[in-house]
């Protein structure tokens, strides 16, 4: 019996393991989305009279960018 929950233990663990491996690429996924996301709204932002919106989804997407920069760095 105790080597039953013993390896059902390890199952539930190696289970966790692959999740969270997987998270954290959906993670790095997500934060490079969104940088590109808000480069995209950057590019839609040429018209004059715009510069505001057009530096503020700049600076979006460079933090994005930062965070999975700093995500792949930190999980891989």
């Amino acid at each position: 019996v105790h080597w039953l929950r013993t390896k059902a233990l390890h199952d539930r663990w190696a289970e966790e393991l692959l999740l969270v491996g997987h998270e954290m690429q959906w993670t790095i996924d997500f934060l490079a989305h969104k940088a590109q996301t808000w480069l995209d709204r950057a590019q839609q932002n040429i018209e004059p009279g715009r510069d505001g919106h057009r530096c503020y989804a700049i600076r979006q997407a460079q933090t994005y960018r930062l965070l999975a920069k700093d995500a792949r760095a930190r999980f891989i």
